[in-house]
């Protein structure tokens, strides 16, 4: 009788084993998965680890749940086709990948070369909607982003206005902290994991600076036209919402 009771034990907790060995692996599968794009290398990518490596830290996410593609190309529809080629390590392709992102910016062209046409943004936005990827823009670049953070802004900016006033943003902010930062190393991954740690506690005021801003241009919402303009806050919310409730990734 003991032995037959032993054994009933014994049962139950191979049974409770298999049922949580199920609950994990069914969590497992409704972890969303995330591949993006970048149009530079360094900066953008960098601040979006920022977010994620906190998900990983807090085992929200497992590690190949966020996957960036290697760049290989810097204009829109390069940016593109860089998401729609990479492979990872187990096969994935971004088809296989419940959000599909991209990352560009507007940067008009300049008279002294760089920027983008007008056409290729264009394209890449048409070509991105059938594809089912989801494009976090900014006219005229990702920095605008980082300026929401202090203020609206509804005044048109290209890139090297832009980079100057958050430069001076943040040097009024921690002059310490801020005190080499200028136009040429603003991008680098040293600064820009100083710019997330500084303008965290800011994100909400981003976030409201950039749906109202959004809001503003109403049926006259066009992209490549609409500076000042950024869209990187719904990539931003997509990261955040990762964050709801606490159930752990082991």
């Amino acid at each position: 009788m003991a032995r037959r009771g032993s054994d009933k034990i014994f049962g139950r907790d191979k049974e409770q084993k298999r049922e949580a060995l199920k609950r994990q692996k069914e969590h497992r599968e409704k972890v969303p998965d995330i591949i993006m794009a970048c149009e530079d290398s360094v900066s953008a990518p960098t601040y979006f680890k920022m977010i994620v490596q906190k998900l990983l830290d807090d085992k929200l996410i497992t590690p190949d749940s966020f996957v960036i593609a290697t760049p290989k190309h810097t204009n829109p529809s390069g940016v593109l086709e860089d998401l729609k080629k990479h492979k990872t390590s187990s096969g994935k392709t971004y088809k296989d990948f419940m959000h599909k992102w991209i990352v560009i910016d507007r940067d008009i062209q300049r008279v002294n070369g760089g920027g983008h046409s007008k056409e290729d943004f264009n394209l890449v936005l048409l070509q991105a909607k059938k594809d089912k990827v989801e494009v976090a823009c900014s006219n005229d670049a990702f920095e605008l982003w980082y300026l929401l953070h202090f203020d609206y802004i509804a005044t048109a900016l290209l890139r090297d206005e832009i980079n100057e006033r958050l430069i001076k943003k943040l040097k009024e902010k921690n002059p310490h902290k801020f005190a080499k930062m200028n136009k040429e190393n603003i991008k680098q991954a040293n600064f820009t994991k100083l710019i997330f740690d500084e303008l965290q506690p800011l994100q909400e005021v981003a976030m409201r600076n950039a749906k109202k801003l959004l809001e503003s241009y109403g049926v006259d919402y066009n992209p490549e036209s609409n500076n000042p303009l950024t869209t990187v806050h719904k990539l931003v919310e997509v990261l955040n919402k990762l964050n709801e409730g606490n159930t752990h990734v082991e």
